[in-house]
């Protein structure tokens, strides 16, 4: 699993709009089939990782799969409402594509990068 860690956390930090997204998964052809909320939620988890991560004994950052900060991020992202039983449906979703690892609670967020 290729996943952020505490390197990545600090320099994802440095970016300088108000949310980071990584372009590979809007722009790649190897997500395009992912739909367009689960690529929100996973931003959102992202951000969410960014603000408040929390790390295992090798270094990987992940956040619990109830962390607040992900409602609040993907209702501001979407423009829509957003509860915890949506956020479960998207965590599963993203889980079934690949996006993330869950290991118990903790969600573990992996690296996007294009292949292609």
């Amino acid at each position: 699993m290729l996943c952020y860690n505490k390197n990545d956390i600090e320099d994802l930090r440095n970016h300088e709009s108000q949310y980071f997204m990584p372009n590979a998964l809007f722009d790649t052809m190897q997500y395009k089939l992912i739909r367009l909320e689960v690529k929100w939620a996973y931003v959102a988890c992202l951000n969410a990782l960014l603000q408040s991560p929390s790390y295992d004994r090798e270094g990987n950052a992940f956040i619990k799969d109830d962390n607040p900060q992900v409602v609040t991020i993907l209702k501001d992202l979407a423009n829509k409402k957003v509860d915890q039983d949506k956020i479960d449906g998207y965590i599963s979703e993203m889980e079934d594509n690949g996006l993330i690892e869950k290991v118990g609670r903790d969600i573990y967020l992996k690296k996007i990068s294009s292949v292609f």
